[in-house]
């Protein structure tokens, strides 16, 4: 039982580093996205 806890603990470790860094990739490309098109991200005309 601990070997198969210690197993499930371990995989959903890695689904959350998974997770973590496709939430870090997503929020660049929100930032280059936002570096691009500045009038869509705030109310400051161009």
């Amino acid at each position: 039982m601990y070997r198969g806890a210690h197993w499930n603990t371990a995989k959903e470790g890695a689904n959350k580093q998974v997770i973590s860094s496709q939430a870090d990739s997503l929020i660049k490309i929100s930032r280059i996205w936002a570096d691009f098109f500045p009038a869509n991200t705030s109310n400051q005309p161009i």
